[in-house]
């Protein structure tokens, strides 16, 4: 949105990777994408750059979550399976600490005190209601439990998306996105720490013509995103969310990629 274009080099590309790894810190400061089986951190505004490489051969890097600060990322060591480890980094120090997260739970969020948001990941992600996180410390594997029954504030049809877990940028809570049972957004939730559900933030546009889904935050608020189908071509537009009003921020060329802001490696 600040016109910045960056190439990732030649050599460093993976063709068999999706774009869809690449991750962008919400302030846009800090671009990452994967590099062969390793994951690079880059600093847009100067040249520094950070690497992860994988703790041994067949296994993968990738950014998971970023904290709304943008101070903080969530990389994670995987294998095709249930074997993931994490580490948690301070991208303005570039101090790593590895993360205490059980294998049965996926994460979703990460705080900007450095807690990770998680969920277990036995929960059926279809028609979800009433949704339990774990919010933990990085070196805590238990945690506290945090329930948000969304049941009195969602239509019949719809259903709460774990994966739309984000931290409110203000660092006060979450902002949850809702849809249908077939995945289409309708709206997003803002939720209290303790799990109460404040407000229906904003309500999605129902149009046959458009599909919407949220980005995650920036520095300001809700980012959210609308496509639209027209002539063969797909056209994508960034809406920011003020108060209850929607405002388009940019319109991106057709069949871009939308990577911002936030990883999108879950």
């Amino acid at each position: 949105m600040g016109d910045r274009q960056f190439i990732i080099p030649g050599e460093e590309r993976n063709p068999g990777s999706s774009a869809m790894l690449l991750s962008l810190s919400p302030d846009g400061r800090w671009l990452g994408y994967p590099a062969g089986d390793s994951y690079v951190v880059r600093d847009l505004t100067g040249t520094r750059t950070m690497a992860f490489p994988p703790s041994e051969t067949g296994r993968r890097m990738a950014a998971w979550v970023w904290s709304a600060d943008s101070k903080r990322l969530l990389v994670g060591d995987f294998r095709e399976g249930n074997d993931n480890t994490y580490t948690l980094v301070d991208v303005l120090t570039g101090s790593r600490t590895p993360a205490m997260i059980p294998a049965a739970r996926t994460p979703l969020a990460l705080t900007n005190e450095g807690e990770v948001v998680s969920r277990a990941r036995d929960q059926q992600p279809e028609h979800v209601r009433v949704l339990t996180l774990t919010v933990s410390a990085i070196g805590d594997a238990t945690g506290r439990s945090v329930t948000i029954d969304a049941s009195a504030i969602l239509a019949q049809n719809e259903s709460l998306f774990p994966g739309s877990v984000l931290v409110h940028p203000d660092g006060g809570g979450y902002l949850l996105g809702v849809g249908t049972a077939d995945g289409i957004s309708t709206g997003v939730l803002r939720v209290a720490a303790d799990g109460r559900v404040l407000e229906r933030v904003v309500d999605v546009p129902r149009d046959n013509r458009e599909f919407w889904n949220v980005l995650g935050v920036n520095g300001d608020g809700l980012l959210l995103s609308r496509q639209t189908n027209g002539t063969g071509r797909q056209a994508t537009t960034v809406v920011a969310v003020t108060g209850k009003a929607l405002r388009d921020l940019v319109a991106l060329p057709h069949e871009s990629v939308v990577a911002v802001p936030g990883a999108s490696a879950r």
